[in-house]
């Protein structure tokens, strides 16, 4: 797995994730481990982390080899949703003024270091821990430049903690929560993975930020006055900064408002309770019979929506993941799931159109210390990342085919590589009342009404079979669906 860190570096063994500790870090890392464990730090949110007796790869000359709890599903912030993102911030923020009791800090600030299990974050760069008088001592930092007129109040502290603050914290939190809270979420999550850490040399801007906001703009830079005053606090644990700072990420409202599709369940009159009942449709029955049989542990719920059900799969026990290009529902599937502590991870995702692999940057000042090499990609595409054993795909496969004018084969293969073991997808036929009644939904057909002969339920399930040979067919509601059901 490729990363920066000078201490060591990330790596898989099978279904194991390790890290190895180069030569001279052993000493501070077995340090900030021993700390953790016998004051209970892990506890705050940061991945499972224990030393291994035997090192299991020698030969790779490593000083110290530790393994971390397994997060099941890598995730970056350009897929998170707003409040996801907000989330990240303050869970982040709340570590770093925690750890400093303790005689801890942390090296760097930005959204990289954490991945979500469910809808909890994880910290997960157990080595950007460090003792807090090493900040000062961080090679990125030396030099920070300090404002005039405040700068003369701090202490070699206040200078490390402004220089993390503005060159990780600022860029990947602050800068695109700020354009969130002006609606403005599919920008920052475009200007995320634009400036992805270490993939580019470019970083968001407060002058992007703000552009055509002049008194959003004196308002942020009045904040940010009042955080350079705070920082004047003696000592390495600046509490007053960092709860000043937590205080903002709490209070702003970032969530993506109410789009037409955030409703579309109550909308059709379908947003029942994820207990059985006679209200229950065809399709409410036909979806949980098939995730009761099949019992899978991990369902990738594809066109989400509001997630009805996926709370319906994680209730029966999986580990859901939840994707959507609909900004609002992911926020809304959020926030319910976390509420009600139900194992789904809800993404702002395309998988239909997955944004490619980036690659990391090369620094010429900065040579790789890897011991294992390689070139793979510093974030990866979201189809090798979110694979699970069973693929839901409701009421999306006629937006695919009569909307973006994708091929039944493209959709079929698409499906393939996302389901280890089966699909549930309902087809809707092209009488179905709802395609009539929004011929605009569906652009592609539109634009070629008699281009479309193919769409029919015989072909899609030909398409299927040659990557799931057993296929059902299942009535679905309205009488113009169906659930097909493919299992390889």
């Amino acid at each position: 797995l490729v990363g920066f860190d000078t201490k060591g570096e990330v790596f898989k063994d099978g279904d194991r994730v390790l890290r190895g500790i180069y030569r001279g870090g052993a000493g501070s890392v077995r340090d900030v481990l021993d700390r953790c464990s016998s004051k209970e730090l892990f506890e705050l949110g940061i991945v499972g982390t224990r030393e291994l007796a035997e090192d299991p790869v020698p030969e790779l000359g490593y000083e110290l080899v530790l393994e971390h709890e397994r997060i099941p599903f890598v995730t970056y912030p350009h897929e998170w949703s707003g409040a996801m993102l907000q989330e990240a911030a303050c869970f982040h923020t709340k570590l770093l003024r925690d750890l400093s009791v303790h005689g801890l800090t942390l090296k760097d600030w930005h959204p990289y270091n954490v991945l979500f299990k469910g809808t909890s974050p994880r910290f997960v760069d157990f080595t950007s821990i460090i003792a807090s008088a090493e900040l000062s001592r961080e090679p990125y930092l030396a030099g920070t430049p300090t404002p005039r007129g405040i700068g003369a109040f701090w202490d070699a502290d206040s200078a490390a903690m402004y220089g993390m603050y503005r060159s990780t914290f600022e860029p990947y939190f602050a800068y695109p929560l700020e354009m969130m809270r002006q609606g403005r979420h599919a920008r920052a999550r475009t200007r995320l993975y634009e400036t992805a850490l270490n993939s580019t040399g470019t970083i968001m801007t407060r002058e992007e930020v703000f552009e055509g906001d002049p008194k959003g703009s004196l308002r942020y830079a009045l904040r940010h006055r009042l955080l350079q005053l705070l920082l004047s606090q003696r000592g390495p644990a600046k509490t007053r900064f960092l709860d000043a700072v937590l205080r903002r990420l709490r209070t702003i409202q970032v969530a993506a408002q109410g789009s037409a599709y955030s409703s579309y369940y109550a909308d059709k009159g379908e947003d029942f309770s994820t207990v059985p009942s006679g209200d229950w449709t065809k399709k409410q029955h036909g979806v949980r019979n098939v995730l009761t049989r099949s019992r899978p542990a991990t369902v990738l719920d594809l066109g989400c929506n509001t997630g009805w059900f996926s709370m319906l799969a994680a209730r029966l026990g999986a580990s859901v993941v939840a994707v959507d290009v609909d900004e609002a529902s992911i926020d809304s599937l959020y926030v319910a799931a976390r509420r009600e502590g139900l194992d789904i991870l809800p993404l702002a995702v395309d998988l239909a159109a997955p944004l490619p692999d980036r690659y990391a940057q090369e620094f010429e000042n900065e040579p790789s210390l890897s011991h294992i090499g390689g070139d793979a990609p510093l974030y990866n595409a979201a189809p090798a990342r979110l694979r699970c054993e069973m693929v839901i795909a409701l009421a999306i496969v006629h937006h695919l085919a009569l909307g973006q004018g994708l091929d039944f084969g493209r959709i079929a293969s698409m499906l393939s590589t996302l389901a280890n073991g089966s699909v549930c997808v309902e087809f809707v036929d092209i009488s179905d009342a709802m395609i009539r009644a929004e011929p605009s939904f569906f652009p592609a057909r539109e634009a070629a009404p008699h281009s479309f002969g193919w769409y029919t339920l015989d072909n899609f399930v030909a398409a299927l079979r040659p990557y799931f040979p057993h296929v059902e067919i299942q009535p679905s509601h309205p009488e113009t669906r169906s659930l097909v059901v493919g299992s390889r």
